[in-house]
């Protein structure tokens, strides 16, 4: 008998969750990228805004944007090693992306890794520069404007 996979949610990470959101993403950074656990956490004063993804109750992914320069960017984006290649970075960044959106940003920066960087160029994003490297890997600097997303998105 085959069991229905549970579906997954996304919405905006109380204050309660962010302790463990902060270690869900700082083990995968960690663990997979060698990004030093404390380089997780955002500093107040860049505003950071949170997100979790949640199936049957248990954190899976994580996502945050902040203020810095004057610019809204986006990071901090982790999905659990056994729900990928199952399009959940995708689902969570929409959901994100249509919360951000929603908030009047007009754009949003990000240093993407190889498999984000695939995403968000579906969601209208566009390379704003040359990658870097960055602890184990490149990452790859992109803008996504609201306009842009909303067109490729049917929003």
């Amino acid at each position: 008998m085959s069991r229905m996979k549970a579906e997954c949610m996304v919405r905006r990470a109380s204050d309660a969750d962010m302790d463990a959101v902060l270690a869900f993403a700082a083990q995968i950074f960690a663990d997979e990228q060698d990004i030093p656990k404390k380089l997780n956490f955002i500093p107040a004063d860049k505003q950071p805004q949170w997100w979790c993804m949640e199936q049957d109750g248990e954190l899976v992914g994580t996502a945050a944007i902040y203020r810095e320069g004057g610019q809204w960017h986006m990071g901090r984006i982790t999905v659990a090693r056994r729900l990928r290649g199952q399009h959940k970075g995708t689902f969570l960044l929409k959901r994100v992306l249509d919360d951000v959106f929603a908030q009047d940003v007009d754009n949003i920066f990000l240093e993407a890794r190889d498999a984000t960087v695939h995403i968000l160029t579906g969601f209208g994003a566009e390379i704003a520069g040359e990658p870097f490297a960055f602890y184990c890997g490149n990452v790859t600097p992109m803008i996504l404007t609201r306009t842009a997303f909303l067109q490729h998105t049917n929003g």
